[in-house]
């Protein structure tokens, strides 16, 4: 084999392994997701854009943040040196859109682990959904379909944890 074709091949399997580890280190360090939807009952005329900014801003308030945070002890469990830097880390972390059947907002929390990921959204609807509720600036819930959920009108489709 000629010098050229040595190269080549060197630089085919460089760019190869190159490759393959960069790809490797995006699946182990990619975020899980965990969704939550419920629907709203939107007034004629009101901005589904607008509701949303006012449901983001709720759920990423310190209200509910810092009882989610206690509730799972997420400071110590993440090892950070203070409630701000676990509350910075979890706004990060939650996105709040428009899901586009039917006035309906979507939550995703991203996190490495798919478990950890659903058990703090789990906790987000729990310590949520009553402050939500009582709050009469926003458009209230309504129950997701019957069809969607088997039969039985639920506010949250959200998986239990295993």
């Amino acid at each position: 084999m000629s010098r050229r074709v040595v190269i080549v091949i060197g630089v085919v399997l460089l760019l190869g392994l190159a490759g393959a580890g960069t790809l490797g280190w995006m699946w182990f360090t990619r975020d899980r997701v965990a969704l939550l939807t419920y629907r709203i009952q939107l007034a004629e005329g009101a901005s589904m854009r607008e509701v949303i900014t006012r449901e983001e801003e709720l759920m990423e308030s310190n209200q509910i943040l810092e009882q989610v945070i206690s509730n799972l002890n997420l400071v110590e469990g993440w090892r950070m040196d203070s409630r701000e830097e676990a509350l910075a880390h979890m706004r990060e972390k939650i996105i709040v859109t428009e899901d586009r059947i039917g006035s309906r907002v979507r939550v995703i929390y991203r996190d490495r682990k798919q478990q950890r990921a659903l058990e703090i959204l789990q906790e987000i609807r729990k310590v949520f959904t009553p402050v939500r509720i009582e709050r009469k600036d926003l458009p209230p819930l309504l129950p997701m379909d019957v069809e969607d959920s088997g039969g039985v009108p639920q506010w949250d489709p959200l998986p239990e944890s295993p």
